[in-house]
């Protein structure tokens, strides 16, 4: 199922905690050349230069560049799910409306880091060509689709469940492409601000609207 692909402690969870640590490290340098370089500079040897370790170090952890990728991009989702559940978590007493907004405002953050910006932009245009690549964006859809359904019917519990969920996906559907029009390297300039104030009417006036 596309929705069940295992999370990076499922991958590792007969490792020790070095060998966790060593997993991690991998994983983080894979990670920096994967925004560097794309998909085509990220190789076993690229990531093995970078640590000052032997490639069959590199090879124990992960086998091939596939399972290294693969390994990789459960890293990003699941820290991308962490930072939307911690904000969630650490505002147990605000209302539906200011957690809806926090939510929204870290995403239009997020999109804008250049490193950001980079894995997803990389991981769409993987999606045709590597299974890999499609799971992980469907997949994230399908979780961003789940917690954006919820925070609208905390807002608006006279709505169903299923226009919850059309609603949902029409504001991760801006969000997405939100990310594709922005000018990368300037983030924070007066077009964006322009559109980041646009964007907040538009996923409040789904989430609100009748």
């Amino acid at each position: 199922m596309l929705h069940s692909i295992p999370t990076l402690d499922d991958k590792i969870s007969n490792t020790t905690d070095k060998g966790l640590l060593r997993a991690q490290e991998i994983l983080l340098a894979a990670q920096q050349i994967f925004i560097e370089q794309g998909y085509a500079g990220l190789s076993m040897r690229g990531v093995a230069n970078r640590l000052n370790i032997h490639l069959s170090t590199v090879q124990h952890y992960y086998k091939n560049k596939e399972l290294l990728l693969e390994a990789l991009l459960i890293y990003i989702l699941d820290d991308y799910q962490q930072r939307i559940a911690y904000i969630l978590q650490s505002m147990p007493h605000h209302s539906p409306l200011e957690r809806f907004m926090a939510i929204m405002d870290m995403l239009l953050i997020e999109i804008k880091r250049p490193e950001m910006y980079s894995v997803f932009v990389e991981i769409w245009a993987l999606a045709g060509r590597l299974t890999v690549a499609a799971e992980l964006i469907q997949t994230l859809q399908i979780r961003e689709q789940k917690e954006l359904t919820k925070l609208i019917y905390g807002l608006n519990p006279a709505l169903s469940y299923e226009e919850c969920k059309l609603r949902a996906l029409m504001i991760a559907t801006q969000i997405h492409g939100l990310m594709l029009q922005l000018p990368c390297k300037e983030p924070f300039s007066l077009v964006n601000q322009q559109l980041d104030a646009a964007a907040r009417a538009s996923f409040l006036r789904l989430a609100m609207g009748d």
